[in-house]
């Protein structure tokens, strides 16, 4: 019995001891690969009160996501938001547009020929040549309400325009509206902070979408958590036949991906489960995996010897190395989803499986969208923005007038692209075109309301 005692203590202390060697050697792994992120000057300054005219009409519009027109575009509604540009937003009265961040779907756009993950000047101008011609009659309403002298364009950075730091992509943009880049009729800004209007686009209040440095483009190219769920998974799976797999890269927020999958209706169907294992697989690993420039929150500038220029090279060889686990990830991902999506689980146990999913999803929802009304109301408590009275994001996808207090109210503007309220029972978001429409009744004072265009033949509907 002793000697018995002995081995089980022998065999728990050499676990525990090779347990412990395969977390330093994770430690060490990271801290060799961690990568002090070197700002560039691919920039984009923010928006203050010098450079906004007041007491001007301004309509405000986020999260379009235009695509490149394949099965990954999510955006659909081009005829109905060529009719919003040229019978609502073109006025003889002075009229500025703000596209409020994501308005180029950067991150779901394939060219033949160019690398998933290559980030450079270059690949922005490409992909953004790619959104221009798969939507080229909405860059044509844009023109033609540029043309008019006192029109003006704003263009604000979300998570999935990124790229639009780059100035190649800034000058396909402008180009594409029959402008020499650069013109101050179109402009592009991090933030926008006057005429009694403090506005984000909103995701570095997204712990998966929040940027070290969001203000440019650094080297190397930082690849936040969000992105890396678009780009290893989401994108993947969209390319399935299932009608949901083309909704999957609305999820908003991120973090409920898998509640998502889980509450998908049909799950009783081998396909449906197969779909369901493929995107837990996929999205089990990227979330377990850490991020491709894993650094402390602090980091700041140049420093740290892997931000060297010597060791780029070697950063470009560990990239490379990331691209082939992507590839592994997702043949493992199929052949998880092939085996074991075959293996119908009994009815109680999905039932209340799916249950849980719905209510998790509507939980972190509500969590999502009440944590964006307390970040602005910590912003419209500070005192450089006390006699601001409207603070205004996108980014959720989810419309929403919030009072804060002393006459100042958060507005988020939602999406133009389809939102899917109940994944089990598919409900779908009826007010499908939301857009905000600022004016200054006393010449001083911002009056916000948020509307539904509903077409060219009826007046915009209130946001109900």
């Amino acid at each position: 019995m002793r000697q018995q005692v002995e081995r089980i203590g022998r065999i728990a202390g050499l676990a525990s001891g090779l347990a412990g060697l395969a977390f330093a050697a994770r430690w060490v792994f990271l801290q060799c690969r961690r990568v002090t992120l070197k700002p560039t000057d691919y920039t984009t300054p923010p928006l203050g009160a010098d450079a906004i005219s007041p007491n001007q009409r301004r309509i405000i519009v986020s999260d379009l996501h235009l695509g490149g027109g394949d099965r990954l575009d999510d955006f659909e509604a081009d005829q109905e938001l060529i009719a919003f540009l040229d019978q609502y937003v073109t006025r003889s009265e002075p009229t500025e547009l703000i596209l409020a961040g994501d308005t180029i779907e950067f991150l779901q756009v394939r060219i033949p020929g160019l690398d998933d993950e290559e980030w450079s000047d270059q690949a922005a101008a490409q992909r953004m040549r790619a959104v221009i011609q798969a939507h080229a009659g909405v860059f044509a309403a844009l023109a033609r309400f540029i043309a008019l002298p006192q029109h003006q364009i704003t263009v604000l950075i979300g998570n999935h325009d990124f790229e639009l730091h780059y100035p190649a992509a800034k000058a396909a943009f402008t180009q594409a509206l029959g402008l020499a880049y650069p013109d101050p009729r179109l402009r592009f800004g991090l933030s926008y902070h006057g005429g009694g209007i403090y506005m984000v686009h909103g995701n570095q209040f997204d712990a998966w979408n929040r940027f070290v440095h969001f203000a440019g483009i650094c080297e190397p190219f930082e690849v936040v958590r969000g992105t890396q769920i678009v780009k290893e998974v989401i994108n993947d799976l969209e390319e399935d036949s299932l009608p949901i797999a083309p909704l999957l890269d609305n999820v908003k927020p991120t973090s409920a991906f898998f509640w998502y999958l889980l509450a998908l209706p049909r799950l009783r169907n081998t396909a449906a489960r197969r779909f369901f294992l493929r995107g837990v697989t996929g999205f089990l690993q990227v979330v377990a995996w850490p991020t491709p420039h894993e650094m402390p929150i602090t980091g700041r500038g140049p420093g740290g010897l892997l931000s060297a220029p010597i060791f780029l090279g070697l950063w470009g060889w560990i990239a490379g190395l990331r691209r082939q686990r992507v590839a592994r990830q997702q043949r493992f991902s199929r052949q998880v989803s092939a085996v074991a999506g075959g293996v119908p689980p009994p009815d109680q146990v999905l039932d209340q499986m799916q249950s849980e999913a719905v209510r998790q999803v509507r939980r972190e929802m509500r969590a999502f969208s009440d944590r964006y009304a307390r970040e602005m109301l910590k912003i419209a408590r500070q005192p450089q923005h006390r006699a601001d009275r409207l603070f205004i994001c996108g980014h959720t996808h989810l419309a929403q007038v919030v009072p804060l207090g002393q006459e100042q109210t958060y507005i988020n503007t939602g999406t133009w692209t389809e939102v899917i309220y109940d994944v089990e029972a598919m409900l779908r978001q009826e007010q499908r075109f939301p857009f905000l429409e600022v004016r200054y009744p006393d010449g001083v004072t911002p009056e916000a309301h948020l509307l539904v265009w509903c077409g060219p033949d009826q007046p915009p509907q209130a946001w109900r």
